[in-house]
């Protein structure tokens, strides 16, 4: 069954030609309601002897012929009475059957949903012993590096302690200079004063000559005393002067020993704040170290009872993984001997907390049947399943798109609280229910000609030599549409609205070929720059957002959209993007792929079914569907299918 990527034009879109628009409806493909089979019953075996019983050897088929009358007709009721036993076992046996099947099937239902319910307890407790291993590798990794925490640095310790012996020694040695400094020191003011003495007696030695010569008065004796004493005083004085020598030596030997004694005693003190500092720090290292061992000591002893309850909650949940490794294995085993496989498939398990978004490239106004009742199927599911937090999105340019979703409500196709996303829609910043204030202008000038329709509405405008200027294109509802502007007999450009009158879309066209689009300006309601698409000589496109990086325009809107909230795209898997959407698919975003038979062979299927891919998820078009896939299955999937929709003529 295909999707609805069935190539489709509405009756008044004859310029789609241009662009690059799809006309897709939705990934969901049309199906016709297939009729029911009719079961055939076969037809029941008459059972010979039932109602039939032989009287005597009397009743014959030789007597006479009221006789004969009689057997015929019990041999009809014999025989009708035992086509209605036979039907009725028949029916009871068909009934059994039934019932058997459908407990046979509930049987399955329940050990699918206890393999299911065991694997989803394994796999978590799986996961929480490697996370319990690593926690334990790690803790073990910091209980050695704790180990050396405060033994590794013992090398600064007897830095401190080397400094601490310089210092003293230096200490030391200075006082031992300033010890030598001051017996030099006393030393020589012993040898000062005794020369002091010396000078003081020599002095008093001549006071008491001239004493003695001032009190003789014999001239004679005068005479001898004053030889006499001339020649002691000759030697005095000379002793006196080398007294006095000596003594301004040693007193500058004092001056000189006084300046270095201050100098070591200066020595004395630095070296002495020297050692308190070194012996400071050797304090404030040894607390320090005293601190961290202690405080390493609790971390020790932390971290061993970190690993101690690890290590149980490794055991135990070591214990509880092998039952259940136990406990998948024996429902495997019942599952291959009552129904040969053990690959399951269960329902779809739609997330509650998730907004749904039903991927298609466009929406168009005229359904088929078809296409009607692939709508309603994939649609109904969605709102059985999830209620209102469906919605629908899509990727191309379409100025009708409100006026389509409208309708789409008014048929009941989707639910008002449906939410419509389109790509366009959000780079262009509109709104919802606004509607323009003003009308297209319009050229005026008398010497024109104007060409109207039979609603008096202007489609062609030319000039006094008939040569074209413009032409215009309506909507249903009297609207203009777009507008062609022409140079010569060459139309160049086209100006288009869209169906709440604003201008949207500004195309370029090639003037060698006027089917193909240059350029494209995409514009916002104030009429302020969106979008700039241009398209090289081959068609290339290359997409500028304004205000916005460039990149590439479907992955950036996706992202705002999609990955900013918990979302689930569902979308066929041939349908547009499927691979960049699959690539894109994230913890906040999931894709729950639609598969029909004729995507039976396409290879996203055949990667799901054989566990190639990441996605485990399907909803499926029908029954059948179902069933050739779980024939090739090869790994557990949940497989939902769609709703039937109603037959519509």
């Amino acid at each position: 069954m295909k999707m609805f990527n069935k190539k489709r034009r509405d009756k008044n879109e004859d310029y789609r030609n241009h662009s690059e628009r799809a006309t897709a409806t939705s990934t969901v493909a049309a199906q016709k309601p297939k009729p029911k089979a009719t079961q055939s019953s076969t037809t029941p075996n008459v059972r010979s002897s039932a109602g039939v019983r032989p009287t005597s050897s009397s009743v014959t088929a030789s007597t006479s012929a009221p006789v004969k009358g009689q057997n015929r007709v019990n041999q009809r009721r014999a025989t009708q009475t035992a086509a209605k036993n036979s039907v009725a076992i028949e029916r009871e046996m068909a009934d059994l059957n039934k019932q058997y099947q459908t407990l046979r099937g509930e049987l399955k239902v329940q050990l699918v949903q206890d393999r299911k319910h065991e694997k989803q307890q394994y796999e978590t407790l799986v996961a929480e012993q490697l996370n319990l291993e690593q926690q334990l590798k790690d803790a073990k990794v910091t209980l050695s590096k704790q180990d050396k925490v405060v033994n590794t640095n013992d090398s600064e310790r007897q830095g401190m302690v080397k400094t601490i012996n310089a210092a003293q020694k230096r200490y030391d040695d200075a006082k031992k200079a300033l010890a030598k400094s001051d017996q030099t020191i006393k030393s020589l003011e012993k040898k000062i004063t005794q020369s002091e003495q010396s000078l003081a007696d020599l002095k008093q030695n001549e006071a008491d000559m001239r004493k003695a010569i001032q009190g003789e008065q014999d001239l004679k004796k005068l005479f001898v005393l004053m030889k006499q004493q001339e020649k002691q005083a000759q030697n005095l004085y000379q002793k006196s002067d080398a007294i006095n020598s000596e003594l301004v030596k040693l007193q500058k030997r004092e001056q000189t020993e006084t300046r270095e004694r201050s100098r070591k005693e200066h020595a004395i003190t630095s070296a002495e704040k020297d050692l308190h500092t070194a012996q400071d720090a050797l304090v404030a290292y040894d607390r320090k170290k005293k601190s961290a061992q202690d405080e390493q000591e609790r971390s020790l002893n932390l971290i061993n009872q970190k690993i101690n309850r690890l290590q149980h909650d490794y055991d135990q949940n070591a214990t509880i993984v092998k039952g259940l490794q136990q406990k998948i294995e024996s429902i495997d085993a019942k599952l291959k001997s009552d129904y040969g496989t053990t690959h399951l498939v269960s329902p779809v398990e739609f997330d509650q907390s998730a907004k749904y978004f039903l991927f298609s490239t466009d929406l168009i106004q005229s359904l088929s049947g078809d296409e009607k009742a692939s709508m309603e199927m994939i649609m109904g599911l969605l709102k059985s399943e999830v209620k209102d937090k469906a919605n629908v999105i899509t990727v191309n340019y379409n100025d009708s798109l409100p006026e389509i979703w409208n309708s789409y409500q008014s048929a009941g196709l989707v639910d008002k609280r449906t939410g419509l996303y389109n790509m366009y829609y959000t780079i262009q910043a509109k709104v919802p229910g606004a509607v323009a204030k003003t009308k297209p202008e319009l050229p005026d000038n008398p010497a024109w000609q104007y060409k109207r329709n039979a609603d008096k509405q202007i489609v062609s405008i030319a000039d006094d030599g008939g040569n074209p200027i413009m032409t215009l294109k309506y909507r249903k509802n009297g609207a203009i549409w777009y507008m062609t502007y022409f140079n010569g007999s060459l139309a160049t450009r086209r100006d288009v609205y869209d169906a709440a009158g604003f201008l949207s879309v500004t195309q370029y066209l090639d003037r060698t070929n006027n089917s193909q689009v240059t350029l494209e300006n995409f514009y916002r309601p104030d009429h302020s720059l969106a979008m700039v698409k241009q398209y090289g000589s081959n068609h290339e496109l290359s997409i500028q957002l304004v205000n916005k990086e460039e990149a590439q325009l479907l992955n950036w809107w996706l992202a705002s959209v999609l990955q900013q909230q918990n979302s689930v795209l569902v979308m066929g898997v041939n349908a547009p993007l499927f691979d960049q959407c699959l690539q894109a698919t994230n913890d906040n975003f999931h894709l729950l792929p639609i598969v029909s038979a004729d995507d039976l062979d396409n290879q996203h299927v055949q990667d799901i079914i054989n566990g190639k891919s990441k996605l485990s998820s399907l909803v499926v078009t029908d029954h059948d569907v179902q069933t050739a896939i779980e024939k090739q299955m090869t790994r557990d999937l949940e497989i939902t299918v769609m709703p039937a929709a109603e037959v519509r003529a």
